[in-house]
């Protein structure tokens, strides 16, 4: 699939609305609004008081006298109040919040189909943005493909934070490989060669066996690497239509196909055997023992770094392209991470909504992206020769502590990064060109909102129970039946509903 990133158009009566509302934002009086409950009392008279809720990565938020803060502000006209919620309790807080009606006048939604967001939007809370998104310079990229998978019902109600559409792919110990004499895997047959070479080729010159192929852990209710193999397979990303039709990725050949080959894996002990119980794979990978991790190709310069405090001269590779029957593929995400939306009871004029767009735009141009990336230059980090070197100065550091949770489109951001880091990009933007998306992504289906969490676990369980050899293929068929009966046939009826009204149009 071709990468349908940055549909750039500029509308001249857009331009002009937006150099009418920052002219607004710099030129007005002060707001003495309560700003937990809107701040300008819905005029959009004066500089954009914004009021945020945002998650926050980090032990120590940023300070409210943050120096990147400030400046943001600076250029953007706009005075920012952020309540910062640790991104353990984010989602917690973030549904009590709208329960209560009590709403700043932005918050990010880091899942926005969960139920709680669904059911508020189709409620009315929350302004729809999509229509306004091309009378903005820079929010008229954003891409078509994104906002359809943000969307609920059709209607996109918030701006998207851009993610690479395609991140995903292989991180392999090439000290291994070259202790081996082994060339880099090109397809699925060679993975497994490879995979088992690091299982009994004493990869790290030992003399034990004491090595492990592949890293594999739980994320929730999914297997590491799973959902990879599968699309390399041949298998759908998620859901896959034949003939028309929506079909969930477990009810296909090629999902049995790939529980095969993860149990073949477990039974020669080419993959770690406690792989049901571990929560984060790639700590297996940390103990400098285990030869390849499957996930966002971000995680590979932390784990170099962390394998390397064990096992100093070791070196991690990327690795994107595997070969399968249907020739190159790989998992397309989503394209975004969260999205900010802005409720209605904060927000109560179209003027005021206009405001904020403006500003959110602002904080797309590029000196602003990479300002929220990098910081300051002569204060967070320096350039010299050409060579981009962070400050070692604490106070410094934490005036950029999770800037991006600002930023909104990313792609005009100057990547400084590490060697790993640097190629992880590019990676990125050659699987972009043949990722297999989700075709359902756009979807709900309002059982899937109540009882998601319920069908995901009987087969999450289903699939375990085959890789270790405890349940058969006939007991798999009972779990997908399982699945139909609890509630999985209303989510195919209602997924393909969906598609049908899209189709139809």
């Amino acid at each position: 699939m071709k990468k349908q990133y940055q549909k750039r158009r500029l509308a001249k009566a857009g331009a002009l609305l937006v150099a009418i509302a920052l002219t607004v934002a710099a030129c007005g009086g002060n707001d003495e609004g309560n700003p937990q409950s809107g701040g300008n009392s819905g005029d959009a008279q004066g500089p954009l008081q914004l009021t945020m809720m945002l998650p926050t990565y980090s032990a120590e938020q940023m300070p409210a006298n943050s120096s990147v803060l400030k400046m943001l502000e600076e250029k953007t006209g706009a005075k920012l109040s952020v309540s910062w919620v640790p991104s353990s309790s984010y989602t917690d807080k973030l549904s009590a919040t709208i329960a209560s009606g009590e709403l700043p006048k932005t918050f990010v939604a880091l899942e926005p189909k969960a139920s709680y967001i669904v059911n508020a939007a189709r409620s009315g809370m929350f302004w729809e943005v999509g229509p306004y998104l091309k009378n903005y310079t820079n929010l008229s990229k954003m891409s078509e493909l994104v906002l359809s998978n943000v969307s609920i019902d059709g209607k996109v109600y918030g701006l998207y934070r851009e993610r690479d559409l395609a991140r995903f792919g292989l991180m392999i110990r090439q000290d291994w490989l070259s202790n081996l004499g082994l060339e880099a895997p090109k397809d699925i047959e060679e993975l497994y060669n490879v995979l088992k070479a690091f299982a009994t080729g004493d990869p790290d010159k030992n003399g034990k066996q004491d090595t492990i192929g592949l890293a594999v852990g739980m994320q929730g209710n999914n297997i590491a690497g799973f959902k990879d193999i599968l699309v390399y397979m041949g298998g759908p990303n998620e859901w896959e239509l034949q003939d028309g039709k929506l079909v969930p990725a477990h009810m296909t050949q090629a999902y049995l196909d790939t529980m095969k080959f993860y149990k073949k894996l477990y039974d020669e002990k080419i993959i770690n055997q406690d792989f049901a119980t571990v929560q984060d794979g790639r700590s297996v990978m940390y103990k400098g023992q285990t030869g390849l991790w499957i996930d966002n190709m971000l995680d590979g310069k932390n784990i170099e770094d962390n394998i390397k405090k064990v096992v100093p001269n070791a070196k991690i590779n990327l690795l994107n392209r595997i070969e399968g029957p249907l020739g190159d593929r790989t998992r397309a995400g989503s394209g975004y991470l969260g999205m900010y939306m802005i409720p209605k009871t904060s927000v109560k004029t179209e003027a005021e909504l206009e405001q904020i767009l403006a500003y959110f735009d602002k904080v797309s141009e590029k000196e602003n992206q990479n300002l929220m990336k990098y910081g300051i230059e002569g204060q967070q980090y320096t350039i010299e020769s050409g060579v981009y070197t962070p400050s070692s100065d604490a106070k410094l550091r934490a005036d950029i502590t999770d800037g991006g949770q600002f930023m909104i489109l990313q792609d005009e951001v100057v990547n400084y990064g590490t060697e790993l880091e640097l190629l992880s990009s590019k990676l990125f933007q050659d699987n972009a060109t043949f990722a297999v998306p989700n075709p359902a992504a756009p979807f709900i289906s309002n059982t899937d909102i109540e009882k998601g969490k319920e069908l995901s676990k009987i087969i999450a369980d289903a699939t375990v129970k085959f890789i270790m050899g405890a349940v058969n293929e006939e007991d798999w068929n009972g779990a997908i039946d399982q699945w139909l009966q609890n509630g999985g046939s209303k989510v195919i009826e209602e997924m393909n509903a969906e598609y049908a009204k899209q189709a139809g149009k």
